[in-house]
């Protein structure tokens, strides 16, 4: 039974006419009796009788009906939605993202996916370092990962989605904790709290950078698992930590100071990641999606920074 079998029969059992049914469907009608006619073989049952006065249906026929309104309905929604996931209008995409300074922006994605293609459903998974994301990446576990990377390896794309700057977090009890905006100099021989190390850390590179650039070795006191982590032991006053424009402005944390760095180095580019080429038309549509929510814009530094 075919597609254009059924159609045919439908049309002539809704006109009861041949030749009606022929223009119909923009065909003759000899094409049309031969196709009712295969119809009718595959099925091993009459569906018409005619006559040089009447089409009628059979009991075969009239049987028909019901079931090949619903055999065309479900060949039309099948037909639908295989168009609607290859243009990525339907599909699924698992998403990774890393960091407090992340949670934001994944909403913001989100909410713009969600909005303009309903259709496409977003899977949220939080990894605790961006390296972790580019491996998943790698491995098809993600589709897209949020983070920041020093270098990205062939075979994947990014699309940069907001400049961020380096900001010194501290202890409101420290002596510091009032100045607004410090150098890197006054904090050099801090105890540092930071995540763990792990190839393309941008905070950690950016310590060791600022640290040279003043002649000192950074002393790295206590790695913690995670932003929470470390933000919860600057609060105790147990070190200070390097950390981002995006977790200042996107957290709160009691006890917790944020601090301009005066000569802190350029910005840190938080982007959108994916495998090339692209295997899932979902996340095209998501990519094009982000390059409308996310205008490139340079962060601005605060009134403390600037005066």
């Amino acid at each position: 039974m075919e597609i254009q079998q059924m159609r045919a029969f439908l049309m002539v059992a809704s006109e009861l006419h041949f030749g009606r049914a022929a223009q119909k469907l923009f065909t003759t009608q000899p094409a049309l009796s031969r196709t009712i006619k295969g119809l009718e073989q595959s099925l091993g049952e009459r569906l018409f009788e005619r006559s040089t006065r009447s089409t009628t249906l059979t009991a075969a026929g009239r049987a028909l009906v019901g079931p090949g309104r619903s055999f065309l309905d479900a060949h039309d929604r099948a037909t639908e939605s295989v168009a609607q996931a290859a243009s990525g209008a339907v599909g699924t995409i698992n998403l990774g993202f890393a960091g407090a300074s992340s949670h934001l922006m994944v909403s913001r994605l989100l909410r713009s996916i969600v909005e303009g293609h309903p259709g496409i459903q977003v899977n949220l998974f939080s990894s605790n370092f961006a390296r972790v994301g580019l491996e998943k990446l790698f491995d098809g576990e993600f589709d897209l990962a949020l983070g920041r990377w020093a270098a990205i390896p062939a075979g994947i794309e990014t699309k940069t989605l907001a400049l961020e700057y380096i900001v010194l977090a501290v202890a409101e009890s420290h002596p510091l904790a009032q100045q607004g905006t410090v150098r890197f100099a006054d904090v050099a021989h801090e105890r540092f709290i930071m995540l763990p190390d792990h190839p393309g850390a941008v905070l950690r590179d950016r310590l060791f950078e600022l640290s040279r650039m003043v002649g000192t070795t950074p002393d790295v006191r206590q790695i913690a698992p995670d932003t929470w982590t470390v933000l919860a032991l600057v609060s105790e006053n147990l070190g200070v930590t390097l950390t981002l424009s995006t977790v200042r402005d996107s957290t709160w944390f009691p006890g917790v100071v944020f601090l301009e760095l005066e000569d802190a180095i350029g910005t840190a580019d938080l982007s959108l990641a994916w495998r090339s080429p692209v295997s899932n038309p979902a996340v095209s549509v998501a990519v094009d999606v982000a390059a409308v929510a996310f205008p490139l814009v340079v962060p601005k530094k605060t009134d403390a920074q600037n005066a």
